[in-house]
């Protein structure tokens, strides 16, 4: 396992297609940063003006750094996809097979470096982009609420959703073996799950309490101050505390993850590698 995981990265490392996930983790920052900026500007609002930071503030770009349907939420899967893709179609799958090597040792090697390429990418993107945006733009604060806390939720929960997004479309490169489809069905995935989350945070769920069980939580957008809550929903509670939406949103990324490799796993074993 440790030997299949080395190889695993130094390949991942050594790919261009990492150099070109990187540049872009680099560049989407600056790019929205200062097109808010741009935007600003052509308004005619100044940093003083009543009103400004509503309309403009740090707290919007922040909140959506870790979004799975914005810009580099959606190349990063596609890329840990391709990089899986790869190994499959220049034949390295097939003789690692041959080398005797366990399928459930290769799957799991694939999907470890897939969370690791997701989860670096993510928190550069994200570092860069909280540095941009508290640079140019305010930052509002609910003086009611534990702000460090509300970081750490937000960080945990976001990277936590590029960990679960990794084991699907770790799950598709390995059962498809092909990088169109990969590409195609994780994206579709990914903006299917988040609108129906949506749907569910607009709509009377209360009838439908239960079957939010079934989806990943995708709630994780705290500085949003989002009150959702499954627990909330059960016991049709007012109040719900900030660390049970946290523990939530984190057990249900976790499930299905879990869930996401096992079945994974499964198919992986039984297809014919040529």
């Amino acid at each position: 396992m440790k030997r299949l995981l080395k190889a695993d990265i130094y390949r991942v490392l050594k790919s261009r297609l990492t150099l070109i996930a990187l540049i872009l983790v680099l560049a989407f920052p600056v790019l929205i940063v200062f097109l808010y900026v741009g935007i600003r500007a052509m308004s005619g609002l100044s940093s003083d003006m009543e009103g400004m930071d509503v309309l403009f503030n740090a707290n919007s770009i922040i909140g959506s750094a870790y979004s799975l349907t914005n810009n580099i939420g959606l190349v990063l899967p596609a890329f840990a996809g391709i990089l899986v893709c790869m190994d499959i179609s220049n034949g390295t799958l097939r003789n690692k097979i041959i080398a005797g090597n366990r399928r459930a040792e290769i799957y799991l090697s694939h999907l470890i470096v897939s969370i690791l390429f997701s989860v670096i990418m993510i928190t550069i993107y994200a570092a860069m982009t909280a540095g941009l945006a508290l640079l140019f733009f305010p930052f509002n604060t609910d003086p009611s609420m534990d702000l460090g806390r509300e970081i750490l939720y937000f960080i945990a929960t976001g990277t936590m959703s590029f960990v679960f997004i990794a084991t699907v479309s770790t799950l598709l490169a390995m059962t498809l073996r092909s990088v169109a489809p990969t590409i195609i069905f994780t994206i579709v995935l990914s903006i299917a799950l988040m609108a129906i989350n949506s749907v569910i945070l607009l709509i009377d769920y209360q009838p439908y309490r239960y079957a939010v069980y079934l989806i990943p939580s995708f709630t994780g957008n705290f500085f949003n101050l989002n009150s959702f809550s499954l627990t909330g929903l059960i016991t049709q509670s007012e109040e719900t505390s900030r660390g049970l939406m946290f523990a939530e949103s984190m057990l249900s990324y976790l499930f299905f993850g879990i869930v996401n490799t096992v079945l994974g796993l499964l198919l992986f074993k039984k297809r014919d590698i040529n």
